[in-house]
């Protein structure tokens, strides 16, 4: 019925303007704007509330979508910071204990103890600092992947909406 009804309204509103004098030299038209206001304001009458809630409801959904790209590009920007943060805080715990270790051998070798048993000391403490730096390297790394590999899901799920809502946008794509 509300079908018929508008087509009704958009066949008199063709006739108007198929009728509507030319101006002269012109593809113009003289249209009564009073007549055009009248029959539009008609035609929105005639809309069901159901169109017009679906036309907010899309108007929502785009900000829903923006505001969701805007917070995944804060989070994307939080991972990168917190990785940041973490390795150079790694780097410093490294550097560290290499100075620590370092002065444990010095002392030892300034203090007169066998030579022999110093350097084996050493090598295990510097063996020690190797290791657990590959450990804290790896241990950032390891953290830093999660956190972009969480951050790439979640963009990836909101590309997804995003596409999923342009498909409901326009059914024939």
């Amino acid at each position: 019925m509300v079908e018929m009804e508008l087509i009704d309204l958009l066949r008199q509103l063709e006739m108007i303007v198929e009728e509507a004098p030319a101006k002269a030299f012109s593809h113009k038209v003289v249209v009564d704007r009073e007549e055009i206001l009248s029959l539009i304001k008609e035609m929105k009458s005639v809309i069901p509330e159901e169109v017009k809630q679906a036309s907010w409801i899309n108007t929502e959904r785009v900000k829903i979508i923006s505001d969701a790209k805007k917070e995944a590009e804060e989070i994307v920007l939080q991972g990168e910071k917190e990785a940041e943060r973490l390795l150079k805080e790694n780097q410093r715990n490294l550097e560290d204990l290499d100075k620590e270790y370092q002065q444990k051998i010095e002392y030892m070798i300034e203090n007169n103890q066998v030579v022999q048993r110093a350097n084996e000391r050493a090598e295990e403490i510097k063996e020690k600092a190797e290791k657990y730096k590959y450990e804290m390297i790896e241990r950032s790394n390891q953290y830093a992947e999660d956190v972009l590999s969480f951050l790439e899901q979640k963009l990836e799920e909101t590309l997804e909406e995003v596409k999923n809502n342009k498909r409901e946008l326009n059914p024939r794509m």
